[in-house]
């Protein structure tokens, strides 16, 4: 009977272990690698703590015990490896929006300097001959000629204004040794009124104001004239500037990172390759 049953004992044993849940090959002894059931099962051998699941390092495959210290190695390794690729993604992205930029403005340099060349050959009205009817305009090429052309009109205008003005004072020192000071001041703020007086001297006095005024009207138009096309190379002269200033400081910028990527690479990539090393010790098979 004795016999009997020690023959019986692993029999029972393996049906016992059935009963259960554990299968023989789960109630092996608890080692980094073993099979194992189920999957986040928890066991402390020691002062080692497992857990059932996939091992960071790949292998074996399937649910296998593995150690806290080979998953806190895991997901080191996993961080740093992240840093590393995001960092790589990152420079690639940030040297091309550079280059972007770079091209952008070389294009805005290209553009503006067509505009000031054709400042060049572009035709300017700088007058109307009104000698014909319907008067027709006067018409220069390029801007530095067109300014050319009204300082030389402002000139021969600002020469009629003057001896508009003598005329008009020599006229008024005339009428005033004939009219009191309030008639002159009439006809100087009114001199259309001046026109219908009897007095050819009178007339011409108000006809002298009017001159100034119009002539004086003509050189400050012509000034502003001036003034508006001076603005246009100097605008552009401005503008290509400030672009040349934006190629010249993004590509010192660009050439910076480039410089500095493969050392700041090889530290993060360092960082990287000691977290792997210390999973691969971390998570070694029979730990």
């Amino acid at each position: 009977m004795a016999k009997h049953f020690r023959k019986l004992a692993p029999v029972l044993a393996v049906a016992a272990l059935a009963l259960s849940g554990i299968t023989p090959a789960h109630a092996a002894v608890v080692k980094q690698g073993t099979k194992c059931a189920p999957a986040k099962a928890k066991k402390t051998v020691g002062s080692t703590k497992y857990t059932c699941g996939t091992n960071p390092a790949g292998t074996p495959a399937g649910l296998t015990w593995v150690t806290a210290d080979c998953i806190s190695a895991g997901t080191a390794y996993a961080t740093a490896k992240g840093e590393y690729d995001g960092f790589t993604t990152s420079q690639t992205s940030t040297l091309t929006a550079i280059k972007a930029s770079i091209d952008a403005s070389k294009h805005s340099i290209d553009v503006l300097n067509q505009e000031i060349a054709a400042t060049k050959t572009k035709q300017y009205i700088v007058g109307y001959d009104h000698t014909v009817k319907p008067s027709v305009p006067i018409k220069v090429t390029g801007i530095d000629a067109a300014i050319s052309a009204i300082t030389t009109h402002i000139a021969e205008v600002t020469a009629k204004r003057d001896n508009a003005g003598k005329q008009r004072d020599a006229t008024k020192v005339i009428l005033a040794a004939k009219y009191t000071a309030t008639q002159i001041a009439g006809w100087e703020n009114s001199p259309i009124s001046a026109l219908s007086n009897p007095d050819v001297s009178v007339q011409n006095f108000g006809n002298w104001i009017r001159a100034y005024a119009s002539y004086d009207t003509a050189v400050n138009s012509g000034n502003k004239d001036i003034a508006n096309l001076q603005k246009v190379p100097n605008n552009f002269q401005n503008k290509l500037t400030s672009a040349q200033a934006q190629v010249d400081s993004m590509t010192t910028r660009y050439n910076q990172a480039i410089a500095n990527q493969p050392t700041q690479a090889q530290t993060i990539k360092s960082a990287a390759d000691q977290a792997l090393s210390v999973r691969k010790s971390a998570c070694k098979i029979g730990l």
